[in-house]
């Protein structure tokens, strides 16, 4: 291996370090999928919900609330509907609207499920914004 070979694998080599350094930095921070990712949003986010008094569910209205020391954005909702039983009748996902501050909170709405007597709602993803103080 001559010099100038020896020169070209290490320009190319730093290059293509420098070129994943900055894709690395460049990419938003993400918290999607994988176990730890919605583990550590059941942590940070509260969902809460409440049927109307008359007992009809025209739509699903409720509240996420982030915990989080971050602003967060794109936060999508994973709105499970199930039977008397409590088992699963159908599965759909929502997204929160707007971002939601450190100690802030948010809407959501998602349509009902033909056979859900009760739902389970939980974030299942979301975009980190920024930090922020938390109010």
């Amino acid at each position: 291996m001559t010099l100038a070979d020896t020169t070209v694998m290490a320009v190319t080599t730093r290059a293509l370090a420098f070129g994943l350094g900055l894709v690395l930095l460049t990419t938003t921070a993400w918290g999607q999928t994988g176990q730890s990712g919605e583990q550590e949003a059941q942590r940070w986010f509260r969902v809460s919900w409440a049927p109307p008094t008359d007992g009809v569910v025209s739509r699903i209205k409720g509240s996420v609330f982030n915990d989080s020391p971050y602003r967060v954005t794109d936060v999508r909702l994973r709105v499970e509907g199930l039977d008397p039983d409590r088992h699963l009748v159908g599965r759909t996902l929502a997204w929160a609207f707007g971002d939601i501050a450190p100690g802030g909170e948010t809407s959501f709405v998602a349509e009902p499920m033909p056979g859900a007597v009760s739902y389970r709602i939980t974030v299942v993803s979301y975009d980190l914004a920024s930090l922020g103080q938390v109010r």
